[in-house]
């Protein structure tokens, strides 16, 4: 582990920081890349990005108190409430942060009618980019770790915030692994003609979702961190199992809701 950086007498840069500063970098230049790829105007999301950055704050922060409450509402005091509030203790959940961000983006969209199902198809790729860069940083921060192992290539970790003192499974690192090949799959496949011809918008961007929510659902089975449980099982493994099934389900209807052009074939057959 190696959550400082950079530590001095008068100030102290966190890995976790680095890694999600270079994350932003790197996925806001794929989505500026699949942007001007798609032939989608880049202000549009420039000129929300404050609503953005804001909303997907407040989602990350809310769903990492519900997740993490034992820790922040140990006790009924001003002191502790004031403490919900100090964004920068690194308590922020990922999932809160998507769901907010996706509110708000069909918000903006359906506002300033813009064709949701495109920016989807770009954003889900540079996303997904970015979050494996942000898992390395989990990783040096020692956070959303695993169960021990008994594999060669399980990881010690000596931290007090860890509660095993045994080799355990590197699940950020499988993280990197499965977000960062399901992101280049999604831009390799999107070029291709048969993705480019379909009749409609959102393949790629449900497809990303799907396939990320159903692999990070299947992770949660080797981790060891604590989190919020309901029925014995993982919150946030039940909220990604939902996104799947819900990822689907608009997959599936998306494509094989009827178009206008079926819809007079089928008249003209009847006549």
């Amino acid at each position: 582990m190696h959550p400082e950086f950079i530590q001095t007498k008068y100030f102290t840069i966190n890995t976790l920081w680095i890694f999600f500063a270079a994350a932003l970098i790197v996925g806001t230049y794929i989505f500026i890349k699949l942007t001007v790829r798609n032939g989608l105007k880049i202000q549009f999301i420039s000129e929300h990005s404050l609503g953005i950055i804001l909303w997907s704050l407040i989602g990350a922060r809310i769903m990492a108190l519900i997740l993490n409450y034992k820790t922040y509402f140990y006790e009924f005091s001003f002191e502790a409430l004031i403490k919900v509030f100090y964004f920068w203790d690194k308590g922020l959940s990922l999932t809160g942060a998507l769901i907010a961000f996706v509110i708000f983006l069909v918000h903006i969209c359906k506002k300033n009618e813009q064709d949701l199902w495109k920016w989807i198809d770009v954003l889900v790729p540079s996303i997904l980019v970015g979050l494996s860069i942000g898992y390395i940083g989990t990783f040096f921060e020692g956070i959303n770790y695993g169960k021990p192992t008994s594999l060669p290539w399980g990881v010690n970790f000596e931290s007090s915030q860890i509660k095993f003192t045994i080799p355990i499974h590197p699940t950020q690192i499988y993280a990197f692994l499965y977000t960062l090949a399901i992101a280049i799959t999604l831009i390799l496949v999107s070029k291709t003609e048969k993705i480019v011809n379909l009749p409609k918008a959102g393949f790629i961007g449900l497809i990303g979702v799907s396939a990320f929510a159903f692999v990070n659902f299947l992770e949660h089975f080797l981790r060891g961190d604590d989190t919020l449980l309901l029925f014995g099982i993982r919150v946030p493994q039940i909220i990604m199992l939902i996104i799947t099934i819900t990822a689907g389900i608009f997959l599936y209807f998306h494509y094989n809701k009827p178009t206008k052009t079926n819809k007079i074939k089928k008249t003209s057959w009847n006549i």
